[in-house]
């Protein structure tokens, strides 16, 4: 039974598309009692992009000698998968072994799904006759021709496309939509199967309205300005939030929940169907009562019915507020990278949504929240309004003299075993090890605001998470090199990497004279290194938000799951950071 249950809670995590629940539901249930559900973590790691971690657990959990189709078709996916991210000289030469492999299994199973996967992966690779007969094999099949489930009238649709007969796939998508079983996980695949077409289609054009009717619901990160309750003001307001929320398909939404524009989104959305994910930048008593108690009226309580109906509630700093705009403007950003991770999942797109005043205020956090999304080659429904009652807000502690506030990103390194060393091989360690360190770091100095280092360890505080992320591989890389029999350490010892990304104080140190930075979330950055695996980059979950708010970059972050931390400091999500491909 809790085997079942568990599926079940998987598979309905996977169909609306989350990604991140399913892992953790699938990871409560301990592997050796768990053979049932191999197939489905499996699944999940393909889903979320990390494919070498996939194929390693495919075979680990022999899915291969299974007889059923959906086991054996899986390898298949994840070398295809593999070959998209590989570079152009092993690209074509995965893609064709993955097309074999599918046709392998066609031929054993007689089951189409496998045979429009050969199809469309023939035609991507060129063999267009090979591609052509899978297709018309598929079409001609009994099962195929009377299907009315969204993955054989998906099938139907890959088929057509592949035989150049777009307005037949479309009216395929357009039957696979109103399934019974059609969902955001299901509609998710297939928009990736169609952008991985559409370059290889003569009329690329002809793909485009074929994307467009199949894409899951859009992500929306939200934002605006706090208000007084207003009848009149909330109806103008709920009418035009309504309907933007209809034209861009949002159905899932990302931010804070402060009074007035925050509240009201969340209510329309969660009025339409939608998931709301509240992300709060600060501790909640102190959120409350920075921008929600002082909006007075029935904020307080509409906050609460919003809470309770959120799919989750995220703070992005568990730490209490220390004045000014900082901390909020820092959860915003995470707020606005997890909707941009959600959407990447979902193969959809990201949009802001935000209630902002008439162009003219441009001081705001409000306006600071839509130049961060739109700097970032993000689009933004402004949803605009006029004679806005703002609260008086209670002031914040007062700032203490000469330490200063900063968003930074956070390194801690340290080399396991370091302490059973012999003594005398310790200045051998100074070479082999931290003056790699130090090489690495001196190639990314620029970015580097304050480094320091005891034994085996370093702190290491970064300019923002980019460059953190850029350091921190290439210290990796750098330390590939270490002489381990020189050490007399195991093949492979090497340091555990763990980066986070957050505001912190900074300061003249009274005891050394030297600047230093320090504050909670230091602590929470240094206690992810002691779970972090030898070798690995772990990132904490606003870590891998704010990467994803950057523009381009060639980084990845696979989710590892909910992680308990050291000394009883917690239980939180952590990535795997990478290098894309």
């Amino acid at each position: 039974m809790p085997e079942r249950s568990a599926a079940a809670r998987a598979r309905s995590a996977l169909a609306r598309g989350a990604l991140l629940e399913a892992y953790d539901i699938l990871q409560q249930v301990a592997e050796h009692e768990s053979g049932a559900l191999d197939y489905l973590r499996v699944l999940t790691l393909a889903r979320l992009g990390d494919t070498e971690r996939a194929l390693k657990l495919y075979d680990a959990y022999g899915l291969g000698a299974r007889d059923d189709v959906d086991a054996l078709s899986l390898q298949a996916r994840l070398l295809k998968d593999r070959g998209f991210a590989s570079g152009a000289g092993g690209r074509d030469a995965t893609l064709t072994e993955a097309c074999k492999l599918y046709a392998r299994v066609y031929r054993r199973t007689r089951d189409t799904y496998p045979a429009v996967n050969a199809a469309t992966l023939a035609w991507i690779t060129g063999r267009t006759v090979l591609a052509r007969q899978l297709a018309r094999t598929v079409l001609a099949n009994p099962t195929v021709q009377a299907a009315s489930d969204y993955y054989g009238l998906a099938t139907v649709a890959e088929a057509r496309i592949v035989l150049g007969d777009f307005a037949g796939a479309e009216a395929a998508l357009a039957a696979a939509l109103a399934a019974a079983d059609a969902d955001a996980g299901k509609r998710s695949t297939t928009v990736l199967q169609l952008q991985r077409l559409e370059p290889t289609i003569p009329d690329r054009k002809a793909i485009a309205p074929l994307l467009a009717m199949i894409r899951p619901p859009s992500v929306a990160s939200y934002c605006g300005h706090i208000f007084l309750e207003d009848a009149a003001l909330e109806a103008d307001l709920g009418k035009r939030i309504d309907a933007a929320l209809k034209r861009e398909d949002v159905g899932y939404a990302y931010g804070s929940l402060a009074a007035g524009s925050d509240i009201l989104i969340a209510e329309r959305l969660l009025a339409r169907g939608g998931e709301l994910h509240v992300v709060l930048p600060v501790a909640e008593e102190d959120f409350l009562a920075q921008s929600v108690i002082p909006a007075g009226g029935r904020w307080a309580e509409r906050y609460q019915a919003c809470r309770a109906q959120a799919s989750s509630l995220t703070f992005s700093s568990t730490m209490s507020h220390v004045g000014g705009q900082g901390q909020f403007a820092y959860g915003a950003k995470v707020g606005m990278g997890m909707a941009r991770l959600r959407a990447r999942h979902l193969n959809s797109r990201a949009v802001q949504v935000a209630v902002a005043e008439t162009a003219g205020a441009t001081g705001t956090l409000t306006r600071s929240d839509i130049r961060a999304w739109q700097d970032t080659g993000g689009v933004s429904v402004i949803v605009e309004a006029q004679n806005i009652r703002r609260p008086v807000k209670p002031p914040g502690p007062a700032a203490v003299s000469d330490v200063g506030r900063g968003t930074h990103g956070l390194m801690f390194t340290d080399f396991p075993g370091f302490a059973r060393l012999d003594e005398r091989v310790l200045p051998t360690f100074q070479v082999e090890v931290m003056a790699r360190a130090g090489v690495a770091l001196q190639r990314n100095a620029e970015s580097i605001r304050y480094s320091n280092t005891w034994g085996d360890a370093l702190y290491v505080v970064f300019d923002g998470a980019l460059q953190a992320a850029q350091t921190s591989l290439d210290l990796c890389e750098e330390l590939t090199a270490i002489d381990t029999q020189a050490l007399g350490v195991r093949e492979g010892a090497t340091m555990r990497i763990a980066l986070h990304f957050g505001p912190t104080y900074w300061g003249e140190d009274p005891v050394t004279g030297r600047t230093n930075y320090y504050g909670s979330e230091v602590s929470r950055a240094a206690r992810i290194e002691p779970v972090t695996p030898p070798g690995s980059v772990y990132v904490t979950e606003p870590f891998a938000a704010v990467l994803e708010m950057e523009a381009e970059h060639d980084f990845m972050c696979n989710y590892v799951g909910q992680v308990d931390l050291p000394k009883g400091y917690g239980t939180f999500p952590l990535y795997h950071l990478k290098h894309r491909g």
